[in-house]
């Protein structure tokens, strides 16, 4: 059986190996020139390369996006330089304004933005474009000299962040270049600009494949998965008695309590960092010198990694003794500040290198790489990807020395681990400078965070839960082991290949759209694995002790709620890719990022918290009824964010895109000097309704982190208090 386990991984790698190699020999040209028709050179390959360079360096990725991928508040850069240039071509055809609704004069517009004719060189094409075109190039470039140079305050970004022209022109050859393959048809029609580009046929036919799937695969498996639980249902249960933990166990209370900590500070980065939607400063405080939104931004969801991370790693250590394996203080310490160490790097070296503090090369090894969700330096995800590697050689080594009825898990365990590690050094490359190419960048950097996200977390997670609920005795080991390993083996396949789904509208070639599309869809079939057993495990009436009521209502909140904005808000409302096409990089999505990630990852998290001060004594019966209540009130108030925040956001901004076109869904202004999106009265409303479910979801973080901070001398104990000096503190 192993063996033919091998021989379908190796099948899957060599697909997966002749899929990447069409891709990076389909890639969209980067001309060698873009010349006018008198001979002037607007720009060149080097300019474009360049841009991007600049783009990552300046942190432009994670104020606005550039072909949809970054940051759902600042500018899309490439529909916004495609509408300057709209303009510019409108205005000389005697048009007062962009006129959408005659199809004749879009036709003509669209033609002035279409390359004259393509001569082909020994150093690539050189593309010959109308003076039209040239003076749309001249005139981006005076708009963006000023938003991002005297203006870049009032655009939430660092004072004067850019005043070198041949940087901005560089800039503007990049975005240039971006809108260039989209009107040539390299991105399926993304994005929707009324008149000039328009969804393909292939994004209608993707979106009814992926239908058809859920109801020729998802069905089926959904009752599969049903039976399978109902021949495990009457397995025999353990009920493990767990001896209190050692004092190098109780020493990683240390790092849960920090990472509460880093919870909290990242809540305040995200309130302040929406708050930067409606207003420069903070209630009357002007932060974005020294806090812009890309940096603030950054640091949130960075911090949301950080936090996650080290808890992982803790709770491998507090809980590698019951496993078989002898751990020591000094590895506990070791591995302790060696986390917080590279933890405290990481921000500071997002914080100075977007405040442009670093030099080159040096930003993007020490500092930020400026790729959104995966922006922290290299040296940084090199060193993450160390510490990963060794915990998951740990857990193989509690493989082998684990009770019988474990070992499943740690391997599972040992297997999820190395694949994290392996996606944050994917996220490290090419380790000394970015990409020169958009492609390339974009594919290697959703492979990082699937890696994350949709591969190797989601058994990470279902794992320790389950591991939890058989060590409790409310599930048979047996059954937990078929539920750990259906989900490691589905979210491994289908979360990788899924990252597909990100590919649609980049440029990478239309095969992927078909391929993510419903790949998409089977990765939300394991989520109801232990939502099912545990549901109809409470009706059973055996959940007795605070601990199991404990356990199962932080799996259900996770389970459910984190479900639902996975399968919902995620492959429901998002990734099926006509919803996909108009939403792309909008609010909806911020919605789905919000329910899914803290509630299936973050909540887990906090679970292994609350676990580990219950053993050590932390935690009583009753502080775990208000850990029950801190779960269901975060749940509670994610929910209220999407729905009366996120996802009326998102709807808005359809409406206007459907009205104007996907430019001005992001815009504080309009090129012409209009009120744009962020302007609007009923947006800024809907931003300001979004702090009703900040407020909910803070009071219950404040009850666990507070809690760990009045508990933490009891769960600690006497001997590790007075080893660290602090037993009269």
């Amino acid at each position: 059986m192993a063996s033919g386990c091998a021989c379908g991984y190796d099948t899957r790698l060599r697909a997966y190996g002749v899929m990447a190699w069409y891709t990076f020999t389909h890639l969209p040209p980067i001309p060698a020139a873009v010349v006018t028709e008198n001979g002037t050179v607007l720009f060149t390959y080097n300019d474009v390369v360049m841009g991007k360079y600049y783009f990552q360096k300046y942190g432009l990725m994670d104020y606005g996006s550039i072909l949809g991928m970054g940051s759902y508040f600042g500018i899309d850069f490439m529909s916004y330089t495609l509408r300057i240039y709209e303009d510019t071509a409108a205005h000389y055809l005697g048009f007062d304004a962009v006129p959408q609704d005659n199809a004749s004069a879009m036709a003509i517009i669209k033609q002035e933005l279409m390359p004259i004719k393509v001569d082909p060189t020994p150093k690539g094409d050189v593309v010959v474009v109308s003076n039209d075109f040239a003076q749309g190039f001249y005139n981006a470039v005076k708009f963006y000299s000023w938003i991002l140079g005297p203006a870049s305050e009032q655009f939430r970004l660092k004072p004067d962040l850019i005043t070198n022209e041949t940087v901005i022109k560089d800039l503007v050859a990049y975005f240039t270049w971006s809108f260039m393959i989209a009107l040539q048809g390299y991105t399926n029609g993304f994005p929707y600009m009324p008149g000039l580009i328009e969804p393909t046929a292939n994004v209608t036919y993707a979106s009814w494949i992926t239908l058809f799937t859920i109801m020729l695969v998802v069905m089926p498996m959904a009752g599969y998965v049903v039976l399978k639980l109902m021949d495990y249902w009457n397995e025999p249960r353990l009920n493990i008695q767990l001896p209190p933990p050692n004092d190098a166990q109780r020493l990683t209370l240390l790092a849960f309590l920090l990472a509460g900590i880093a919870l909290g500070i990242q809540g305040l980065l995200g309130a302040y960092t929406m708050h930067l939607y409606v207003d420069t400063s903070l209630y009357g405080i002007n932060l974005v010198p020294i806090l812009p939104f890309n940096v603030s931004r950054a640091l949130h969801y960075t911090l949301a990694v950080l936090w996650i991370a080290v808890t992982w790693i803790a709770f491998s250590f507090f809980v590698f003794p019951y496993f078989g394996l002898n751990i020591t203080r000094r590895q506990v310490l070791t591995v302790l500040v060696i986390g917080v160490l590279v933890s405290v790097g990481t921000l500071l070296g997002i914080w100075t290198s977007y405040l442009q503090l670093i030099p080159s090369p040096w930003w993007f090894i020490i500092g930020a790489q400026g790729r959104d969700v995966t922006t922290q330096g290299t040296l940084w995800l090199i060193l993450i990807t160390a510490m990963l590697g060794y915990v998951s050689y740990l857990w193989n080594k509690a493989s082998k020395t684990a009770p019988d009825v474990l070992k499943p898990f740690a391997k599972i365990l040992s297997i999820a681990i190395a694949g994290t590690a392996a996606g944050a050094f994917i996220g490290a490359l090419p380790i000394i400078q970015p990409w020169p190419d958009f492609q390339v960048d974009e594919y290697f950097r959703w492979m990082t965070i699937h890696a994350f996200v949709e591969g190797f977390w989601p058994p990470i997670v279902v794992t320790v839960i389950v591991v939890l609920l058989v060590v409790a005795g409310l599930i048979p080991p047996k059954l937990g082991v078929v539920v750990s390993g259906m989900d490691a083996t589905l979210e491994i396949i289908t979360g990788m290949i899924g990252t597909a789904h990100h590919y649609y509208f980049n440029g990478l070639p239309t095969f992927w759209m078909y391929v993510g599309a419903v790949m998409s869809t089977l990765e939300a079939i394991p989520l109801g694995f232990v939502i099912i057993y545990v549901i109809l495990l409470w009706r059973r009436g055996e959940v007795k002790t605070e601990f199991q009521k404990t356990l199962l209502t932080y799996a259900l909140v996770a389970g459910i709620g984190g479900g639902i904005g996975v399968v919902a808000f995620g492959a429901g409302l998002i990734n099926l890719p006509l919803l996909n096409y108009y939403l792309h990089d909008a609010q909806t999505t911020m919605a789905h990022a919000h329910l899914a990630f803290p509630l299936a990852y973050g909540l887990p998290s906090i679970l292994m918290w609350v676990v580990a001060f219950t053993l050590s004594g932390g935690f009583d019966d009753k502080d775990l009824r208000y850990m029950r209540w801190a779960a269901i009130i975060i749940g509670i108030g994610f929910y209220l964010q999407a729905l009366l925040s996120l996802v009326p956001l998102g709807v808005l901004q359809l409406i206007y895109e459907l009205k104007y076109g996907y430019w001005f869904i992001k815009t504080i202004i309009t090129p012409s000097g209009h009120p744009g999106f962020w302007e609007l009265p009923l947006a800024d409303e809907f931003v300001w309704l979004r702090m009703i479910g900040d407020l909910v979801a803070a009071f219950g973080f404040a009850i666990v982190i507070f809690g760990m901070l009045f508990r933490f001398r009891r769960a600690l104990g006497k001997p590790v208090l007075k080893a660290l000096g602090i037993a009269n503190v």
